[in-house]
């Protein structure tokens, strides 16, 4: 429960900081975040810190979500932006899939807490430099703007 309504507070604050900075600064900065929890989790802190730093987990993980269907769809032409960031949500479904059997193969494997909670933190930094790398020259956000200074 806390994870989720961690992710429902994450969802409304990056959207409103979106709104301020932009999305790609929110999303690295979100996952980046994301990242130091999640590994934080890993050195059992006290109950309360625990449900503090599932929160945040949940607000710059699942969180992220809205913002990123946000940033997506500014890569799409108005024609097939619905496609596209269904496409987007589709391909992000496999993690949804694939987590709890990777997780279960974890817990198999008998490693360490610290172990288990990193291979769940590591993709958030893969995600992060993937974004880090995004040209928003080529985004319809960029050539609307280059519009707007031409008129």
């Amino acid at each position: 429960m806390t994870l989720n309504l961690g992710a429902v507070f994450g969802a409304i604050v990056g959207g409103k900081l979106a709104d301020r900075f932009g999305s790609k600064v929110v999303l690295i900065s979100f996952l980046v975040i994301g990242f130091a929890t999640l590994t934080m989790l890993s050195f059992k802190p006290s109950m309360i810190m625990l449900y503090v730093l599932i929160a945040i987990a949940g607000g710059t993980t699942t969180g992220t979500q809205i913002v990123t269907n946000a940033y997506v769809s500014q890569f799409y032409p108005n024609e097939i932006r619905s496609t596209g960031v269904g496409w987007a949500l589709g391909v992000g479904r496999i993690g949804g899939i694939i987590a709890p059997t990777f997780c279960g193969v974890l817990l198999d494997m008998k490693l360490s807490l610290q172990v288990n909670f990193l291979a769940f933190a590591i993709p958030c930094i893969i995600a992060a430099v993937a974004i880090w790398f995004i040209q928003e020259k080529s985004s319809n956000l960029a050539v609307s703007s280059k519009e707007k200074k031409l008129v």
